[in-house]
């Protein structure tokens, strides 16, 4: 990652009186590259946050769990949610929630012409304050993402091999 200062990865977030926080403009905000896409927090209230995650064409993330709930809203683009082996489209309009736990993978086929926008809401904070997300993704994340990478773990559809069931279903789209 290049050498940003913290506070140029931070939202644009306006107070408009205490408890009432806004950001404007959601596809404006700086966020930070990551494996897994581009990500940058929104929002973060006393038990919940929200960031952005932007997934390019050719992306491919293998399914894996969090700890915590979520739910996501795609607001841009097309992207396929994997579950249990299970594939769905996912289009602008298009929300989920997975459990505590529970493994998804999102991937975002090379044919796909656009980047996908995705919203999550977690009810769980990073670490409860906007420096630590940054941190969070920073520090932790991405050097893990890098680490699995390196032991062989796919982060693109070029990844993967030909039989691999992504490029299947991707194939069955055309």
């Amino acid at each position: 990652m290049e050498n940003t200062p913290e506070s140029d990865l931070l939202p644009n977030v306006e107070t408009i009186t205490e408890g009432v926080e806004v950001v404007s403009n959601v596809y404006d905000q700086p966020g930070i590259e990551t494996l897994e896409g581009r990500m940058g927090l929104l929002l973060q209230g006393a038990d919940v946050q929200s960031h952005f995650i932007e997934m390019p064409p050719g992306m491919f993330t293998p399914e894996h769990a969090h700890e915590t709930e979520s739910i996501i809203v795609t607001l841009r683009g097309e992207w396929i949610l994997c579950a249990d082996g299970n594939r769905r489209v996912m289009e602008a309009g298009d929300v989920f929630w997975f459990g505590p736990g529970v493994a998804t993978g999102y991937e975002v086929p090379p044919t796909f012409e656009d980047e996908a926008l995705i919203l999550v809401f977690k009810g769980h904070l990073s670490d409860g304050s906007r420096e630590g997300f940054v941190e969070y993704i920073t520090e932790e994340m991405n050097p893990h993402l890098e680490a699995e990478r390196e032991d062989g773990t796919p982060f693109t559809f070029d990844e993967i091999p030909d039989d691999h069931p992504a490029k299947e279903f991707a194939a069955s789209l055309d």
